[in-house]
């Protein structure tokens, strides 16, 4: 059974492989190929089902993925006012933009045609629109005038894949709601998204009854499972202790309620002669442990680790039923090829992969093992065997786990069972059936919650909570994880100490660099904005650090800083922010969280209070290892003009030079033609304040004559960078132009004695079947 759902499973990993969807012919042939082979040599090959499970696994996904890739909302409708006709099909989320949902769209039509593409779409209805979200909710029937545009993300190297995501979520456009009279509740059906309906239900009652306590949105999270609003800082909070697991509801949640149920329901029925005598009261506790298994896991929303537990759970309890003997491995792959079956796209999300990898190395670091003597041992193990052992995967995910996670669990893990759980949902009971009652529990709840939330953000505090490290390639972290688990055998393994040496290669790494002399240039895709790494053979210098909006998406958080991780950069020799606006300036901080940052030297220093930050002025010069950098604007009174007071940075290592002119326009352009007569000329050009028609003055653009001109901008942005004006004058200089929303990441390595080759795009390079292209 497991090696069938372990091919099974790579089957859809290859799938995930691909640039582009095979053709059904194929698919087919290779599932009747792989049957057959099977039906044949099954009686003399014993492992011959393997070959027809990778390729069920393969076809499977394949078909899964043509299904949800069967509409992609047209070009031409991208922008426009489209009147949607579908269900609410998710729990509005509040955002500082306002509702945030899931509509099933079942028809989509403009003036002149009409589509039924019976797909999921994420809406979000604007703030000004507060009198039409408060009615929003599951099951709804809504006639809606909405601007869409097709799912499309940012590209880089260590970040987070949106596309990849709103694929496994059967996302195939993302729009907003445009207020209108027309906009019309058309009907509500119970039977619409029941599960949904009873979570915004609870939710609503919750809401109003919660305590006025910090700790309140956590509650929530624990009930319902939604925590898509919570604060970046508490996030990091769980990440820096390990216990992300504990908010988010999974296989411990389900196990502590579930157990809690089992022993109620055990000691009432054996109160009663009469039901003991016709059912055992091992059955019904087991039965009504299930039960509350999968109501917990529906509250939640089914989401995968809730998944893989109420599937384990279920073939544990009918094996227990009808006296089978069920062994941990085959409870854990049919779990497996359960969820891959229900989603098989599920692979291309981080929780499928940490939910499953810590059952097994659960199972895998507690089997085989003479039975131990000692409840802190048995604790303590399984503590120790996820700590060690999900380590090679969560520096994969996140380039970064955690040093204190055992302290952390072992301390959470208790309080939670016993000191909040129980008590949160005997207090969502009584809020049905007395209100007072409930809100007590409630608040008792959240004040345990609180008093556990200060505990563990003092620990996420402590010097040795985190350590960061980057994994590089898929054949180290195999080396790696073989390492671990070669250490995580029994006492007395002969040899166990020599999973050491398997872990060299992940602690010897060393990213690439420049040779002295060169220098490497990467334009980030942080969508409506600008961040640039710059690296030298020992230094590397950051430009701007893409924005930060509404507190929600940080790019120097989600973009900026994991790059730098994922090259094991810890030490940044100057942050340059060219001026104040915020997409230049929002993710500086996060940066400077992040990493160790020696120098500051920007155009508004007083927003960036530092002891190290500095002015950038024109005239200031330096050179790393051959490579020579200087300021040629602002001058002295040039400082409180907004964009036309960014820092512009000239890089030149004798042969060819690039040129980071921020946001000025067209008055400094003026100043540098001015002070630089016939001296700006360059290979590469980050266009000025993204190509808008305020920059890019003929002059200038002549005087520079690029090679190539980049621009960085958000896919489909409001402003509609670049200007056509302003591209036309690039085109006829015959600059190539590029822009980061259509090659994500860009990476220009700049050689002293060669000239500058085509640059490399992480979204060529890493295409991938699911992924926005051009039609």
């Amino acid at each position: 059974m497991i090696i069938f759902t372990l091919m099974f499973l790579l089957g859809v990993l290859y799938l995930q492989t691909l640039s582009r969807l095979p053709d059904a012919n194929i698919m087919y042939v290779l599932l009747a190929s792989g049957l057959c082979f099977w039906m044949v040599s099954r009686k003399w090959l014993p492992f011959a089902g393997i070959l027809f499970a990778f390729a069920a696994g393969f076809t499977w996904a394949a078909w899964y993925a043509c299904g949800i890739l069967s509409w992609s909302l047209s070009r031409e409708w991208e922008g426009k006012p489209l009147q949607a006709t579908g269900y609410i099909q998710s729990l509005p989320v509040p955002t500082p933009f306002g509702e945030r949902f899931e509509f099933y769209l079942e028809e989509l039509k403009d003036a002149r045609r009409v589509v039924h593409p019976h797909t999921s779409i994420r809406l979000i209805q604007p703030v000004t629109g507060r009198d039409q979200t408060a009615r929003l909710k599951p099951g709804d029937k809504w006639r809606l005038l909405v601007r869409l545009k097709r799912i499309h993300g940012t590209e880089n190297l260590g970040a987070f894949d949106f596309e990849a995501w709103a694929l496994q979520k059967g996302l195939r456009a993302i729009g907003t709601v445009i207020r209108s009279d027309a906009n019309r509740l058309a009907d509500h059906r119970w039977h619409h998204y029941p599960v949904q309906q009873i979570r915004h239900h609870l939710q609503e009652k919750m809401l109003y009854y919660l305590p006025p306590d910090p700790a309140s949105q956590w509650l929530m999270a624990l009930v319902t499972g939604e925590r898509q609003n919570m604060a970046q800082n508490d996030w990091q909070v769980l990440r820096n202790t390990g216990t992300n697991h504990l908010m988010a509801i999974g296989g411990l949640h389900i196990g502590i309620m579930s157990g809690f149920s089992y022993f109620v329901i055990m000691w009432l029925w054996r109160r009663c002669p009469w039901l003991v005598l016709r059912v055992p009261a091992k059955h019904a506790g087991l039965a009504g442990a299930f039960l509350i298994a999968s109501i917990y896991g529906a509250l939640s929303g089914f989401l995968i680790p809730a998944q893989r537990a109420c599937v384990m759970f279920a073939a544990s309890i009918f094996a227990m039923l009808f006296n089978k003997t069920l062994s941990a491995w085959r409870a854990w792959s049919i779990a497996l090829l359960c969820v891959l079956l229900i989603n098989p796209l599920s692979v291309l999300t981080e929780s499928f992969w940490l939910s499953f990898g810590t059952i097994a190395l659960i199972i895998y670091g507690m089997s085989c093992r003479v039975s131990p003597s000692g409840w802190w041992w048995k604790w303590g193990r399984v503590q120790w065997v996820i700590g060690v052992g999900l380590m090679p995967m969560t520096l994969m995910l996140f380039q970064q786990c955690s040093l204190v996670s055992f302290i952390a669990n072992s301390i959470a893990i208790p309080w939670l069972a016993f000191c909040i759980l129980p008590i949160c949902f005997l207090g969502v009971i009584f809020l049905y059936v007395s209100p007072l009652i409930g809100v007590v529990l409630l608040t008792l709840a959240a004040k345990s919650l609180s008093l556990l939330w200060l505990t563990l953000s003092w620990i996420s505090r402590l010097p040795v909570a985190v350590w960061h490290l980057n994994i590089p390639n898929h054949f180290i972290f195999i080396l790696t994880t073989l390492g671990f688990m070669i250490l995580l055998l029994p006492a007395g393994w002969p040899g166990r100490w020599l999973g050491v040496f398997w872990m060299l290669p992940v602690l010897f790494w060393h990213a690439p660099k420049p040779d002295k002399g060169h220098f490497w240039m990467t334009l980030l895709d942080v969508g409506q904005g600008l961040a640039v790494v710059i690296q030298t053979r020992h230094h590397v210098l950051v430009y701007d650090a893409g924005p930060n909006i509404a507190n929600q998406s940080d790019a120097g958080e989600r973009i900026v800083v994991p790059y730098l991780r994922t090259l094991a950069i810890r030490k940044l020799d100057k942050l340059v922010i060219s001026h104040g606006d915020n997409d230049h300036l929002g993710g500086a901080q996060a940066v400077i969280n992040a990493v160790t940052v020696q120098a500051i030297e920007t155009s508004v220093p007083e927003k960036i209070k530092t002891a190290y930050t500095r002015y950038c002025q024109r005239g200031r010069t330096w050179q790393w290892d051959g490579v020579n950098f200087s300021y040629l604007y602002p001058g002295d009174g040039d400082f409180h003009l907004g964009n036309d007071s960014s820092c512009v940075l000239r890089i030149d290592n004798g042969m060819h030079q690039i040129l980071l002119p921020g946001d000025i326009e067209k008055f400094a352009e003026k100043q540098l033609i001015a002070h630089y007569p016939g001296e700006l000329k360059s290979d590469i050009l980050i266009a000025p304040h993204h190509g808008s028609k305020t920059s890019g003055l003929v002059a200038f653009i002549q005087s520079v004559h690029p090679r190539y001109v980049i621009y960085s901008t958000g896919y489909r942005n409001r402003y509609h960078f670049p200007h056509t004006h302003v591209a036309a004058a690039y085109q006829r200089l015959q600059a190539v132009a590029y822009n980061t929303a259509d090659t994500g990441m860009l990476q220009f390595k700049i050689t002293k004695n060669k000239q500058i080759e085509d640059p490399y795009s992480y979204r060529q390079a890493r295409a991938r079947y699911w992924q926005d292209r051009e039609e």
